[in-house]
């Protein structure tokens, strides 16, 4: 019997079929940093640290090869964006999935030797916010870090949205600003914030303050409540 291909499982399931064409190391994060939009290669480079730009070629070529990922090359411009495709899309619901799985059941803060990209986070508290249904009405709020995009997570009401900043004219009930160290460490502690927490510098009316802060507090999981979670299922379990 011969050996199947390197990327194939060798066998019928549509899981296998779909890890053969995502399930590469870094496939998947490549998808996840083209979701917010078009990325140039040193955007992802800055998104992805550690991964290599000889892992990342390969990768960008896998996946487009596989029809998740389009270049858009215009003659006489040398950068090349990429962007996804509809089929790349649909890979949110699942990425979205995984992430909240993480933060239930592996959140932990960042470790010193970890690199901080801001979007990964303000995803990350954009999706719980509308996973838990906070609702605080319409809000905007503009997180501001050197060296990044500007990003502005929003709130109709109903639907949480993260996107980065086009628009400079409207004017943001609050104003972020932090380095990324910083505005990992603020939002992904327990418990109420303080404000003034070093790094971080949050301006606005005092009561869009509140809201702000009291809004964040559904993030991370509680890690308390992850255990009496497991406690629980354990009883159920042995009874």
């Amino acid at each position: 019997m011969n050996d199947p291909e390197p990327r194939s499982y060798g066998h019928f399931c549509k899981l296998a079929k779909a890890l053969e064409h995502v399930g590469d190391r870094w496939a998947l994060l490549v998808v996840r940093d083209l979701m917010l939009g078009p990325k140039r290669f040193t955007d992802l480079m800055d998104c992805m640290a550690g991964v290599t730009p000889k892992t990342l070629t390969r990768r960008l070529r896998d996946l487009e090869a596989d029809g998740l990922v389009a270049p858009d090359r215009e003659p006489g411009r040398r950068e090349v964006w990429y962007r996804l495709t509809p089929a790349g899309r649909d890979l949110q619901p699942v990425l979205d999935e995984l992430l909240l799985w993480g933060m239930r059941h592996v959140a932990e803060q960042p470790r010193p030797d970890e690199p901080i990209h801001p979007e990964h986070v303000l995803h990350a508290l954009q999706l719980l916010l509308q996973r838990e249904s906070v609702d605080v009405g319409h809000v905007r709020w503009v997180v501001r870090v050197p060296g990044t995009d500007d990003y502005v997570l929003s709130s109709d009401g109903t639907t949480w949205d993260l996107r980065i900043d086009a628009d400079s004219k409207a004017i943001p009930d609050v104003t972020i600003t932090a380095t990324r160290s910083a505005l990992a460490r603020f939002l992904t502690a327990q418990g109420p914030r303080d404000r003034h927490t070093e790094g971080i510098e949050i301006a606005g009316k005092a009561s869009a303050i509140r809201t702000f802060l009291k809004a964040i507090e559904a993030f991370p999981p509680s890690a308390t409540g992850l255990r009496a979670a497991h406690t629980t299922e354990l009883a159920g379990g042995s009874r």
